[in-house]
């Protein structure tokens, strides 16, 4: 299985989207679903929204659109999440198809990827969870479509890890060391490639205006569809070199969103 891209999301234009259970500060509103920020979220009005409800957002499209990729960022680590799709939605139970997502706590990121694209207008959100000690968050959202290139980059590409450690001294000389972060870091390395290829990855790079705008990438769904991290091309690491005509080189590096 090749390496899954996802950068052009859907929700980016969205017609409407419509909330039900929803908390009523602007400041945690549906404008967080899709702001390219982790650190922001959408969330629910408290621990139980609208007791014995299931909180959702509805987006609406504006008109049939094609999916094959639904990745939902949030805190959740009990409950239900999943997708009611169609041409009209009325409630819980009445869509045309539904797509769940599992939820894996230790990673926070909840992804369904379908075998065939589906086309549907409306696309609801359901949400029923907690995290125990705070309401419900949605941190982000991706509905959309992923490229599959024929290829993999060469193999084994190189993976880092950046810590960020922050050192304390009391005024006896005692020292404490705090990890303010981890994040990862990949080199691929596409070496003669014919000009499809290189034409695919250079829409990604350039719909991804370089580093400006993150996207989703998947190492292996097959294998493991939980490895799908959100990242974003390192500044100036894209390197293009056409070493014969039609037949190209390509490097880049990938450093994740945290």
């Amino acid at each position: 299985m090749n390496i899954s891209w996802m950068y052009k999301n859907l929700l980016e234009n969205v017609s409407s989207i419509t909330e039900t259970f929803g908390t009523s500060d602007s400041d945690f509103g549906t404008n967080r679903l899709a702001d390219n920020n982790l650190q922001s979220y959408w969330k629910t009005w408290g621990i139980s929204p609208g007791p014995g409800t299931v909180a959702n957002i509805l987006f609406d499209m504006g008109s049939s659109v094609s999916v094959d990729s639904l990745i939902v960022v949030h805190n959740m680590n009990i409950g239900t999440l999943f997708f009611g799709s169609g041409g009209t939605i009325a409630s819980y139970g009445t869509a045309d198809a539904f797509y769940g997502l599992a939820i894996n706590g230790s990673t926070g990121t909840s992804i369904n990827y379908l075998d065939s694209p589906v086309s549907f207008r409306y696309w609801k959100l359901f949400i029923n969870g907690t995290n125990m000690s705070e309401s419900t968050k949605i941190r982000e959202v991706f509905i959309g479509k992923r490229d599959e290139l024929p290829i993999n980059p060469e193999y084994p590409f190189r993976k880092e890890i950046e810590a960020f450690t922050i050192l304390t001294e009391s005024e006896k000389g005692q020292r404490a060391v705090y990890q303010k972060y981890t994040k990862q870091k990949w080199n691929f390395s596409y070496p003669a490639i014919d000009s499809a290829t290189f034409g695919t990855l250079n829409k990604i790079r350039n719909f991804c205006n370089g580093s400006y705008k993150p996207l989703w990438f998947c190492i292996d769904r097959a294998e493991n569809k939980f490895e799908t991290f959100f990242a974003r091309f390192l500044k100036n690491s894209y390197k293009h070199t056409e070493i014969m005509y039609g037949i190209h080189d390509i490097e880049f590096s990938l450093e994740e969103e945290i």
